[in-house]
């Protein structure tokens, strides 16, 4: 099939154009034909109004179906709370030894997510760093290689892209979550930020 190609060298005039011929080959079709007729093995010989079906999924598909499954789930994680948290404060738990050096006085810990990765957009940690977040009653405390403390009254907005979280901070600051269950630790913050308000 002839595909049109421009190149451009150095000068401002120093362009062409030429037609080049892809040609397969008569052994190399024959190996695509087959390659094409294995990737088609699971499909399902009975067809409906001409359009084949796959029989089983595929490794993309099964991961979306599975990040939708814990989306959904996560949903109703955050409704739940959310309908619990208008008539019953939201509960604390034991701090464990990590977050403990770091409390203040009568500084409880509500909620903490392992395996919590903490990007600062266009900081040095552009990949994010790894550790433990910890939803106390007046911080976000992040422990990792090391220790990132954000006060709730600093967070002005939180949002959602995908499965992170994004906060923006006061004096157009911000930072990314990566977070199991990102719904429901932002209905866990607006309660305990709500009790800040007040």
């Amino acid at each position: 099939m002839p595909v049109r190609t421009t190149s451009s060298g150095y000068g401002p005039t120093a362009q062409y154009e030429a037609s080049v011929h892809l040609r397969m080959r008569r052994n190399e079709a024959a190996i695509y034909c087959l390659a094409m007729h294995l990737a088609g093995r699971d499909r399902d010989p009975s067809t409906t109004n001409g359009v084949e079906e796959f029989t089983e999924e595929g490794p993309a598909l099964r991961d979306a179906t599975a990040v939708a499954a814990r989306a959904a789930d996560d949903e109703v994680a955050a409704a739940t709370a959310r309908d619990r948290f208008r008539s019953t404060p939201i509960p604390a738990i034991e701090a464990d030894e990590a977050i403990r050096p770091h409390l203040g006085p009568d500084e409880r810990v509500h909620s903490l997510r392992r395996r919590a990765i903490l990007s600062v957009p266009g900081g040095d940690g552009a990949l994010g760093h790894g550790g433990t977040l910890y939803l106390t009653s007046r911080r976000l405390v992040h422990i990792g290689q090391g220790v990132v403390s954000v006060s709730l009254t600093d967070v002005q907005e939180s949002s959602l892209a995908g499965e992170r979280l994004l906060l923006a901070l006061r004096n157009a600051e911000g930072l990314t979550l990566d977070v199991d269950q990102p719904r429901l630790l932002r209905a866990e913050m607006a309660a305990v930020g709500q009790g800040l308000r007040r």
